[in-house]
């Protein structure tokens, strides 16, 4: 029988699956409440308008959409983004633009662009899992920065204290990567403040910054701040950003349409890397899209979206408070915007261990530990919002309150002195 384990490369065997992948698995059960997945709500998806823009792909240009296309992308897809960033505040030419199928592949691109076996990219602790996966496939490594206090950025101090000992020790460290809006998975906003400290820090150190940004434009509360991307174009312009966007949070994950934001001298470098993997996007995806951008509907719909977020955002921190036990060491993240909302459990809670107990009682989440690229910290939990009912927010919470409280009773006194009541007993 063929040996394929002595045939895979050194990259394929330090590949790994999705952890998040392998519970969604498990939350097929019927009756499953699921917190787990990062899936949009399917009533935000225009049907009818994007029905409308096919049928005008398929009478006015089906020989095109059909064919194939350009690596760096459809003109007319690119002219439609070029409108839509400049809404934002960018200035983009379309030399400035690759489009990509969205922006897992412009993830990948990024490795097999910039990273070595051994480099290093700065990313946060926790972080989102398909960059971790997409990294270890080539054989680098994460040099994880805490977030501070104020859940607004990285703690600065901790990030310049191990880029240091890093270049001390011989490393080679590429690229920052950050979702400066609405984390994945923790659903924090990065502040102005850390947003020019870090571009200042890139700047000190001739690092690029990849900046992802799939969520951006599902703010429902407070003020729109730049993107990073945005305050290099508007100061020193020295192009140290890239920018990774996506359709899938904003129109519908389906199209697996996103675009990269560069300067021209890096798309250039990105499309060779490109045209290795796919030649070319989905073409009829491209001018579908683009036909429907040209409605300007977009803007409507992003507006409905997150109006509908805000809803079962506001929905499931009430669910929270409500049924939570109330403890100081349990906590949970309020996003401004964004899919996701971190919870943070008692140190003594290792949430994997626990999920079983979740799935008995019919509810699921994401277990914080898979968002660690090494060292992880067990006590955390992904939840998503976007996706249930506002009654299967109420049902699940109450569930996994149930599960927590169980959990607290039985281990809290063995592993501290704390009673499932938040009390410290025998002290």
């Amino acid at each position: 029988m063929l040996d394929l384990e002595s045939l895979y490369s050194a990259n394929a065997n330090n590949m790994k699956k999705s952890v998040i992948r392998e519970l969604l698995k498990l939350t097929g059960q019927p009756g499953i409440i699921s917190f787990a997945g990062g899936l949009p709500a399917p009533q935000t998806f225009p049907v009818e308008g994007l029905r409308a823009a096919a049928d005008k792909v398929f009478r006015e240009r089906p020989a095109s959409a059909l064919q194939y296309g350009t690596t760096e992308g459809d003109t007319e897809l690119k002219d439609q983004l070029i409108a839509f960033e400049a809404r934002q505040g960018l200035k983009l030419g379309r030399d400035d633009l690759l489009i990509v199928s969205a922006s897992q592949q412009a993830l990948d691109i990024a490795c097999k662009v910039f990273l070595d076996p051994g480099d290093l990219v700065i990313a946060g602790r926790p972080t989102y899992l398909g960059e971790i996966q997409a990294i270890q496939s080539y054989r680098a490594e994460i040099l994880g920065v805490p977030f501070g206090n104020g859940d607004d950025g990285f703690d600065m101090g901790e990030l310049r204290a191990r880029y240091t000992t890093a270049k001390a020790a011989g490393k080679k460290v590429k690229y920052v990567y950050v979702i400066p809006d609405f984390q994945n998975p923790t659903g924090i906003c990065w502040s102005l403040e850390k947003r020019k400290e870090l571009l200042a820090f890139s700047y000190e150190n001739d690092l690029l910054i990849i900046e992802d940004a799939p969520y951006r434009e599902i703010r429902f509360l407070g003020e729109a701040r730049p993107s990073i991307f945005q305050l290099d174009q508007e100061g020193e312009a020295r192009g140290n950003v890239i920018g990774f966007k996506t359709f899938s949070k904003i129109l519908a994950p389906g199209t697996r349409m996103g675009w990269v934001i560069a300067n021209p001298e890096l798309i250039s470098k990105f499309v060779v890397a490109k045209q290795a993997m796919d030649l070319c996007s989905n073409v009829f995806t491209q001018a579908w899209v683009a036909e429907y951008l040209k409605t300007a509907a977009i803007y409507a719909h992003i507006e409905q979206t997150r109006a509908l977020y805000r809803e079962k955002r506001n929905h499931m921190i009430e669910a929270l408070a409500r049924c939570m036990p109330s403890r100081h060491d349990l906590t949970w993240t309020e996003p401004e915007g964004g899919l996701f909302l971190w919870i943070r459990l008692p140190s003594f809670i290792d949430t994997e261990a626990m999920f079983p107990a979740a799935i008995a009682e019919k509810v699921a989440y994401v277990i914080g530990s898979a968002f660690y690229f090494d060292e992880p910290e067990r006590n955390a939990m992904r939840i998503n919002f976007s996706y249930p009912s506002l009654e299967q927010i109420d049902e699940g919470v109450e569930r996994l309150a149930g599960v927590i409280r169980t959990t607290i009773a039985r281990d809290g006194i063995a592993h501290d002195g704390i009673a499932g009541d938040g009390i410290a007993r025998g002290s």
